[in-house]
């Protein structure tokens, strides 16, 4: 099986519209074009280097049991929205107005992965998760397996925690995710994962 490939792509459109944005609202400083691809360039290498013989990617293939159907562009630009799947956007600059580092480019990356990974049939799964946890919030409910895969690659790619399970700050409906996921066992979650997607 050939594992799945992601581009990074300056997006010119969405990045000259926050830039514009920034200005009239006399928002932080908007990273110049320049830096922006300077970073992108920088970030690609980086991907490059962990993703070696596709060893991120073939992970996330064995662990969520799923190819993504759907191409892999991650949209670089700027800043002004937080990181997403669907698109998949990764702004250079992270909340506090730095450069977001390349630890956590590669934490974020592999975080907006999963959510595309297990997001194509699995349907019986997500129903499952939105009875079980019905009296927590969705983002949590969302970010649990999440979490759980997260912890999973860490562990085996990394031998250590992702940054998430030792930031302060993180929304809330995150930090109770990664308190589930401690509560109840990354492999235990994975493995009720593994019960309703084949």
């Amino acid at each position: 099986m050939t594992s799945p490939k992601i581009s990074f792509i300056y997006a010119y459109p969405l990045d000259a519209g926050r830039r514009r944005l920034f200005t009239e609202k006399g928002l932080d400083t908007y990273p110049t074009i320049e830096k922006i691809k300077e970073v992108l360039k920088g970030w690609e290498n980086t991907w490059n280097e962990v993703n070696s013989e596709d060893k991120v990617m073939s992970t996330l293939v064995k662990i969520t049991k799923r190819v993504p159907t759907r191409a892999l562009e991650c949209f670089v630009f700027g800043g002004g929205l937080n990181p997403m799947s669907t698109p998949f956007l990764m702004p250079v600059v992270a909340k506090g107005g730095k450069i977001r580092s390349d630890e956590k480019f590669i934490e974020t990356v592999i975080h907006e992965l999963l959510h595309i990974f297990v997001t194509e049939n699995t349907f019986l799964y997500w129903t499952m998760i939105r009875e079980k946890y019905s009296d927590e919030d969705v983002l949590t409910q969302n970010h649990i397996i999440i979490y759980a895969m997260l912890q999973e690659v860490y562990e085996l790619l990394f031998e250590k925690l992702p940054p998430d399970f030792s930031q302060d700050g993180l929304p809330p409906g995150y930090m109770r995710a990664i308190e589930l996921v401690k509560k109840i066992g990354h492999k235990n979650l994975i493995e009720e994962y593994h019960t309703l997607v084949k």
